[in-house]
């Protein structure tokens, strides 16, 4: 498949108002990306609260944070990301209150399909998949979290771990693929 050919099927796949948003997302975004400290949170607040879904409050997302498809985020208050994250909102991502994001981590809610050789991965349409981070999360540094996951109140995703499903309340996850590893409530001593 030619290139001209991909790049007119996948305009085709979209609308003009995405196209339009997509656009006004990134040239809004790219000045403020790289202003460090307080000072670039400050600046990057009034378009976050112009091009989110819903913003609960002033967010503390680093400088070098790459976030595409913003109309599809909603955020609770006391949010914070570190430098390097990388969020897709293709498919909607949902984030609760009192949620902290290492640095580097990966999360995206859109995914390509695998069966058939036709076309190439690279030509197929991204299918969304939405993820919902509930309260209180804490996903650690070069964490990724895959498509249609929700990580439950409490979850503790260690660094490096590829979540590839849905997790309890107030586990902590670890590992490739991330598996339960403990609880953060201790049990009762009725519990035996």
């Amino acid at each position: 498949m030619s290139f001209l050919r991909f790049l007119r099927e996948k305009i085709r796949d979209m609308s003009l108002q995405d196209i339009v948003l997509s656009e006004a997302e990134a040239w809004l975004m790219a000045p403020f990306q790289i202003v460090p400290g307080f000072t670039g949170i400050l600046l990057r607040y009034p378009i976050y609260k112009i091009l989110f879904h819903r913003l609960g409050g002033l967010p503390i997302i680093q400088q070098g944070v790459t976030l595409v498809h913003t109309r599809r985020l909603s955020v609770g208050k006391h949010f914070g990301v570190n430098t390097g994250t990388y969020i897709n909102c293709l498919g909607g991502v949902s984030i609760g209150d009192y949620v902290l994001i290492g640095n580097n981590v990966t999360i995206s809610s859109g995914k390509h399909t695998l069966e058939g050789a036709e076309p190439p991965i690279f030509a197929r349409p991204s299918v969304p998949e939405p993820i919902t981070i509930e309260d209180d999360v804490w996903i650690g540094a070069n964490a990724v979290i895959m498509p249609g996951i929700t990580l439950a109140k409490g979850t503790v995703v260690a660094a490096n771990a590829v979540v590839t499903r849905s997790t309890e309340p107030y586990m902590v996850v670890a590992g490739v693929p991330a598996q339960p590893r403990r609880s953060r409530i201790a049990p009762s001593p009725a519990d035996g």
